[in-house]
């Protein structure tokens, strides 16, 4: 079912991905075959089975008309992945940018969304980036964080262990193992918890919230500093 629902996001029916799977598996079939196989009516069958060939998941065969086939996996894959790039270039081109007076204050919930949050703002970063954060979330970031040093950002991480990221400034601090506080240019924060339980955060770009994130970090580091010496 996993195959269905991921081929169900690109734009297939529930049974077009069920004849597309159908045919992966057993190769050419009529649609008589592929009904009895998967086990739908033969008119659905028929049915996705048609539209999957003008969707160009499948063809007929040249061999015996009464026959599809699927198009090999590799093809389909590229033929989405493409789709999907073309699709993204024109969204990213195209969507207008909000509108803000007074930059709200967001409330983010739940644990995937919250992490996807985290590395969404790490990966727009244009200057740098200070995140207070634990060992365990770094490693769950590292691929935006080197995205980071690689585009020549500063990256300063304050936790309880060293990543050992080349190019990032690491403090040694002991912190609540699900506390996440980041932010990014001097423009926008995201404050709260990552839990795979109850993950919340508080996301804004509001001014007066960003300068006080900003001072409660510079705080810290000095302290960490003092410590230090």
């Amino acid at each position: 079912m996993e195959l269905i629902q991921a081929l169900k996001k690109f734009g297939f029916t529930q049974q077009e991905s069920l004849m597309y799977v159908t045919l992966c598996k057993m190769g050419a079939m009529t649609g008589y075959e592929a009904a009895k196989v998967s086990g739908i009516s033969r008119s659905n069958a028929y049915a996705a089975l048609s539209s999957l060939v003008e969707k160009g998941g499948a063809i007929v065969s040249s061999e015996d008309s009464s026959k599809y086939i699927a198009i090999p996996r590799e093809e389909l894959i590229l033929n989405l992945r493409r789709s999907c790039e073309a699709t993204l270039e024109f969204l990213d081109q195209n969507l207008p940018e909000q509108e803000e007076e007074e930059a709200p204050y967001l409330t983010i919930s739940g644990y995937g969304n919250t992490l996807d949050k985290m590395r969404n703002m790490i990966l727009l970063a244009k200057g740098w980036v200070y995140l207070s954060v634990s060992s365990s979330t770094v490693k769950l970031l590292t691929p935006e964080l080197k995205n980071c040093i690689e585009r020549g950002l500063k990256v300063v991480i304050l936790s309880d262990e060293d990543p050992h990221l080349p190019g990032i400034v690491f403090m040694h601090n002991e912190a609540p193992a699900e506390n996440v506080r980041i932010i990014a240019d001097t423009s926008e924060v995201i404050v709260g918890t990552l839990e795979v339980s109850k993950g919340q955060c508080l996301y804004s770009k509001n001014k007066h919230l960003v300068s006080l994130m900003r001072e409660s970090l510079l705080n810290e580091i000095e302290l960490i500093k003092i410590r230090g010496i």
